[in-house]
C-alpha cells in the first residue's frame, strides 16, 4: 500500500472504555432517650445526600456522646460535632486526610476545653469515605463497626481505664485480663473531649480501602454497650441501613434495660 494512502487510511471507530464503576453510599440513622431524662448524643452526615460532593470531598459521619455526669452534656456534643463539620469542609483533598483528621480533632478538644474549661466531656466517633477508602478517628468509649461478608469487625478499641490495664499487663508480660476485669473503675474514660490536654487518641494511620457489600456503624455506648456484636451483625443483614436502625431500635426496645443510656447510631452502606 502506498505510504501516503496508508497514513490517511480511515480507523474504524474504537469504543471508549466505561468509566470505573465508584462505590455510593446509602445511610440512616436511629436514636433514643433510653431511661435518662434527656438526649445528649449528638451526630451528623456531611454530603451524604449530594453525590458529586461525595465524589469531590467525601462524605462524613459523626457520633458524640455528651457526657452526662458532667455540664450540659448535650451543648458539648453538639459543639464537637459542629467543630468536626467545619473542619471537615476545610481539609485539602490532595494532602493526609488521616493527619487532617487527627488535627480536627485536637482543635476541637481545644475549643471545647477553652469553652467548658473541663466541665463538659464528650466522646467522639468519625469517619471519612473518600475516594472508596475509609479514615477513622475516635476518642472514648463509642463504636465503630466494619461489616464485611458474614463478619462484624470492631474498628476502634475504647480508651477506657480497663483497656490501659490489659495494655499495662501485656507490656509487663501478663496476659491474664482478670485483674482488669475487676477492677471497679474500669469503665471511666480515660480519655474524652473537653479535658484540658487531651492524649492519645485512636485513629487510622492508613486509609482502609472500602469494598462492595461492606457496611459501617458508629455508635454511642447506648448502642455498643446494649447490643452484642451477634445482635449488631443480624440487624445489618437488612439490605437497607434504615431497615437496619429500625432492627437495632427495636432490639434495644425489647431488651428494656432499666438503666439504659441515650443511644445513637449511624449506618453506611456501601455498594456500586
Amino acid at each position: 500500500m502506498n505510504p501516503v494512502a496508508k497514513l490517511f487510511r480511515r480507523r474504524p471507530e474504537e469504543t471508549p472504555p466505561p468509566p470505573p464503576r465508584l462505590l455510593s453510599y446509602r445511610v440512616a440513622n436511629l436514636q433514643g432517650i433510653g431511661s435518662r431524662a434527656r438526649q445528649e448524643d449528638s451526630f451528623a452526615f456531611a454530603n451524604a445526600m449530594d453525590v458529586t460532593e461525595i465524589r469531590r470531598k467525601g462524605l462524613l459521619a459523626v457520633v458524640a456522646d455528651g457526657m452526662g455526669g458532667m455540664e450540659d452534656g448535650k451543648l458539648v456534643s453538639e459543639r464537637a460535632v459542629a467543630e468536626l463539620l467545619a473542619g471537615f469542609g476545610e481539609m485539602d483533598r490532595r494532602a493526609d486526610l488521616a493527619q487532617q483528621l487527627r488535627q480536627c480533632v485536637l482543635q476541637t478538644a481545644q475549643t471545647l476545653y477553652g469553652r467548658f474549661r473541663g466541665a463538659g466531656g464528650t466522646t467522639l466517633a468519625a469517619c471519612i469515605f473518600f475516594q472508596e477508602t475509609l479514615y477513622w478517628v475516635s476518642v472514648g468509649d463509642s463504636y465503630i463497626y466494619l461489616k464485611r461478608g458474614n463478619g462484624l469487625y470492631r474498628v476502634n478499641r475504647d480508651q477506657n481505664y480497663r483497656s490501659e490495664l490489659y495494655l499495662e499487663a501485656v507490656r509487663a508480660g501478663h496476659l491474664d485480663p482478670g485483674p482488669a476485669n475487676a477492677d471497679p473503675d474500669g469503665h471511666r474514660l480515660a480519655q474524652f473531649l473537653g479535658k484540658d490536654e487531651l492524649g492519645e487518641m485512636d485513629l487510622s494511620l492508613r486509609p482502609l480501602p472500602l469494598q462492595d457489600g461492606d457496611a459501617l456503624v458508629l455508635c454511642s455506648d447506648g448502642v455498643g454497650g446494649s447490643l452484642d456484636e451477634a445482635a449488631i451483625l443480624d440487624c445489618l443483614k437488612a439490605d437497607d441501613p434504615a431497615e437496619a436502625c429500625a432492627r437495632m431500635d427495636e432490639q434495644i426496645y425489647t431488651l428494656g434495660r432499666r438503666n439504659q443510656d441515650n443511644y445513637t447510631a449511624l449506618v453506611i452502606n456501601c455498594g456500586y
